[in-house]
């Protein structure tokens, strides 16, 4: 199918899920997928392109369609995950109904990857892009402006209009050298300093330095990375950390890799090139790394190139319930590496993950109990919500039932006090008890909320700490 559409203008939104609750509000990232693609399509196609990131703005839907009656686009792309589908959805029926479709409109992220015909139809939008956004969005862009088929472009989904049906092009080829793509338009974000999150020095800007993960997780939806690991190169991601630091006055750098340790010689060249640049910075591994990719090595070069903080995925203590996960995790590598953290004085994150198949109270109440053994400086239970795109999505579709309609996206995140799915005989009602549990038990402990607040270095860390307990107190009550 061939479309003539000349794209000069483009305008990214990050929805703001103005409807949502039990969402973590005090830790907001930039949306880096869209500041990836408006990199590279201002590079290589010369295409003027601006960001409205109404998340972390909290601009309402028609706050949005007004900034784009300003502009004028020729399209708006929107980025969506399970809980901005909703909103996004919104906006993009506004516009096509408003503009009697002189705007266009595309999609990407990893709402729109799992359910493209859903979201095509529901919101009205032209296009679907999957999976990898850089490479399909300059194809797509590059053709609009030729009037060239689109039929062969990888990742694009489009509904034809002759026959009225959607269509689902073949699947789009993952960018092997990373090194290749710009660095994110970061000048077209909001200042950085209206994005939240635990900081020791701000302002703080999100860095991806690799993508993909070959882990098989149930839980995780990797459609848009996939499970071929692809890292950038050592001198790459620290050239992006000194940009950062020299025109935007970066303090710290939040690492938002599946595992940023995932190649323990890459981490460590990391670490070394920081270190002999003498790049004042802390460095935050939000995200998560895996206890058994790293050392004791490893782990003071990280302290000294500026990490403070660490994530661990642990999900569950249960040998059985792992395994049924498919998260190969060895629980005493758990133990040993969050020892190494904390006597180098890093702070260590938990993350646990309640309700996963297989949960019964014996498996929740060993979770709990582990986590008061491993002591992590802060444990998150969260409630296990199946993904649109992930296996465990798949799995409840054909052998429990949802409580909780997710196709149209979610309202509620991991702190809500509902339960989405039934799947043998997890019991919801035993895994919301078992939540607030494990946060009593783990957090009203003196000595737990001792640590916590001598863990703070900053005011800005100190405030994290209050705001991030908000939630988790509405639970716990």
């Amino acid at each position: 199918m061939k479309i003539k559409k000349e794209i000069k203008k483009i305008i990214f939104v990050n929805p703001f899920p103005y409807y949502a609750a039990g969402i973590n509000e005090a830790t907001i990232y930039a949306p880096l997928g869209l500041a990836y693609i408006a990199a590279y399509l201002r590079e290589y196609l010369k295409v003027e392109c601006l960001i409205i990131d109404a998340n972390v703005l909290e601009l309402t839907n028609d706050k949005v369609i007004e900034e784009i009656d300003r502009q004028k686009p020729d399209m708006v792309f929107i980025s969506a995950n399970i809980v901005t589908a909703r909103s996004g959805s919104e906006i993009s029926k506004i516009i096509k109904e408003k503009y009697n479709g002189s705007i266009l409109v595309a999609f990407g992220g990893p709402y729109p990857t799992a359910l493209p015909e859903k979201l095509i139809n529901e919101s009205s939008a032209d296009f679907v892009i999957k999976a990898e956004g850089e490479k399909s969005s300059f194809d797509l862009i590059n053709a609009l402006n030729k009037g060239q088929d689109i039929s062969n472009i990888g990742g694009l989904c489009y509904r034809d209009q002759s026959t009225n049906k959607i269509i689902i092009n073949k699947p789009a080829e993952l960018i092997q050298d990373l090194d290749s793509l710009p660095f994110p338009a970061y000048d077209l974000l909001p200042n950085f300093k209206l994005y939240k999150g635990r900081s020791r020095g701000t302002p703080v800007a999100p860095v991806m330095t690799s993508r993909g993960c070959p882990y098989g997780c149930t839980f995780c939806n990797r459609n848009i990375f996939g499970r071929t690991f692809r890292a950038r190169s050592p001198e790459n991601v620290v050239n992006e950390i000194e940009f950062l630091i020299k025109n935007f006055g970066v303090r710290q750098i939040d690492i938002l890799d599946d595992n940023f340790t995932m190649d323990i010689d890459r981490a460590d060249k990391i670490c070394d090139l920081i270190i002999q640049r003498g790049l004042k910075v802390y460095i935050n591994c939000a995200n998560g790394i895996r206890a058994d990719r790293l050392t004791e090595e490893l782990v003071i070069k990280m302290k000294k190139a500026g990490v403070f903080k660490v994530g661990m995925g642990i999900e569950s203590a249960d040998d059985q319930i792992r395994k049924n996960i498919q998260k190969s995790l060895d629980i005493n590598r758990v133990m040993e590496s969050t020892k190494w953290f904390k006597k180098h004085g890093v702070i260590v994150y938990g993350f646990f993950m309640l309700g996963l198949p297989g949960e019964t109270e014996e498996t929740l109440r060993k979770t709990i109990d582990f986590a008061k053994e491993l002591d992590p400086h802060i444990a998150n239970f969260s409630l296990t919500t199946p993904f649109p795109g992930s296996e465990l999505w798949e799995q409840i579709e054909k052998e429990g039932k949802f409580t909780k309609d997710l196709t149209n996206g979610s309202d509620s995140g991991y702190y809500e006090n509902k339960f989405s799915f039934e799947l043998g005989n997890i019991n919801g009602d035993l895994v919301l008890e078992y939540q607030q549990k494990a946060y009593k038990e783990f957090y009203m402990r003196p000595r737990k909320i001792l640590q916590l607040i001598a863990s703070a270095r900053s005011y800005y860390e100190l405030k994290w700490i209050v705001d991030a307990a908000i939630p988790l107190l509405k639970v716990v009550k």
